[in-house]
């Protein structure tokens, strides 16, 4: 009998942990999720260079569409 109750005793305490943990990775994610839906997409690397060579007037809009559009390909 004291078996039984020390063993039911034992498996609600281990239901408790494993759901406090499972509330808690809950709410991490929740968190995680919500800051990165918030913070703006980030911009390519090469895509910028692009931009900053066009704007430097070192590739002319022609160069830049075509380069872009290899990018958008190797995408």
């Amino acid at each position: 009998m004291v078996d039984q109750i020390v063993g039911v005793t034992m498996w609600s305490v281990i239901g408790s942990l494993v759901a406090t943990v499972l509330v808690v990775v809950l709410i991490l994610a929740v968190i995680v999720w919500a800051v990165r839906r918030s913070s703006p997409p980030r911009e390519d690397p090469a895509v910028a260079e692009l931009k900053a060579r066009l704007a430097r007037g070192e590739i002319d809009p022609i160069e830049f569409r075509v380069r872009m559009d290899e990018i958008d390909r190797q995408s």
